[in-house]
C-alpha cells in the first residue's frame, strides 16, 4: 500500500457511519456518540488515533467525526454546525480558535492572545489548562495528519500556544514528537520506510522539515502507533526495532 487515502478509507467510512447516524437525529449526546464510535470501530477494526495514553480515547477520538464532517467532505459548515454543539462543544471551540488565528495569518497581538486563553482555558475543554489546550490541539493534529488541513497549521499551532502557554513548553514539544511518531509510523505502513537507516534518518529530517529542534520520537512510540494504530505488518516493524519492548507502550497522557 503507497497511498495514504487507502490508509485512512475505514477511518473516513467510520467517521460516515457516526454522521449518518447523527444527521438522522438519533444521537444527542457526547456520550452517545463515544459509545457510537466504540460500536464502529470495533465492528470495521479501526483503532483510534492514540494520544500518549488511552485514557478517555474515544472522546479525543470525535474530534476525527469532526474534522472528516467538516474539512474532509463539507457535511457541515461553520453554521450548521452549531446545531450539534451538544456533540461537538470541544471541537467547535477548538475549530474557533484555528480559525481566527487562521484569518490573523498566526500573527498574535495582545488582543488575539487574550482571546485565546479565555476561549480555551474553559471548564468544557478539561480539567486542566494542560487537557484544555491538547483537546484543542488534537483537532489539528487529526486534520494535518489525515490531510484535511495544512501540516503548516500544526506548526504554527505549536508557535502559538507555545507563546500563549509557555508554562506548558514541554507537553507541547512531546506533542509534536507523537505527531512525528504518528508521521513516521504512517510511512512505515504505507511501505516507505523498510530499514534502519532510513527510520533513523526520517527521525531527525521530519524535525528539520517541520523547522523545529529536539522533536525526534523515541522508537517505542513509533513503534506503537505502527503496531495498534496503523496495522502494520509485525515482521517488518520487528525488522525495524529489533530492540524495541514488544509489550504495548502508552506513555503519560496528553
Amino acid at each position: 500500500m503507497s497511498d495514504s487515502r487507502q490508509l485512512y478509507k475505514d477511518r473516513i467510512e467510520a467517521s460516515l457511519d457516526a454522521w449518518d447516524r447523527i444527521l438522522r437525529g438519533e444521537v444527542s449526546t457526547r456520550p452517545e456518540l463515544e459509545n457510537l464510535l466504540v460500536t464502529i470501530y470495533k465492528e470495521k477494526g479501526v483503532e483510534p488515533f492514540r494520544g500518549l495514553s488511552k485514557i478517555r480515547i474515544y472522546d479525543k477520538e470525535i474530534a476525527t467525526v469532526y474534522v472528516v464532517g467538516k474539512y474532509g467532505l463539507a457535511l457541515v459548515d461553520d453554521e450548521s454546525i452549531k446545531q450539534y454543539s451538544s456533540l461537538f462543544q470541544i471541537e467547535i471551540i477548538g475549530d474557533d480558535v484555528y480559525n481566527q488565528l487562521r484569518r490573523a495569518d498566526f500573527n498574535l497581538s495582545n488582543e488575539l492572545r487574550d482571546s485565546i486563553r479565555e476561549k480555551i482555558d474553559v471548564e468544557a475543554m478539561g480539567e486542566s489548562l494542560e487537557e484544555r489546550v491538547f483537546r484543542a490541539y488534537r483537532l489539528i493534529y487529526t486534520g494535518s495528519i489525515m490531510g484535511f488541513m495544512p501540516e503548516t497549521d500544526f506548526v504554527k499551532m505549536y508557535g502559538v500556544f507555545l507563546d500563549v502557554f509557555p508554562q506548558l513548553s514541554e507537553r507541547l514539544i512531546n506533542y509534536v514528537r507523537f505527531y512525528v511518531a504518528t508521521r513516521i509510523a504512517e510511512k512505515i505502513a504505507l511501505g516507505l520506510i523498510t530499514n534502519l537507516n532510513d527510520k533513523k534518518i526520517e527521525k531527525y529530517a521530519y524535525c528539520v522539515r517541520l523547522g523545529l529542534t529536539k522533536c525526534a520520537p523515541s522508537d517505542k512510540l513509533i513503534r506503537e502507533i505502527a503496531v495498534k494504530v496503523y496495522k502494520a505488518p509485525r515482521n517488518i516493524v520487528n525488522k525495524l526495532f529489533p530492540n524495541a519492548d514488544t509489550r504495548s507502550f502508552v506513555p503519560k497522557a496528553t
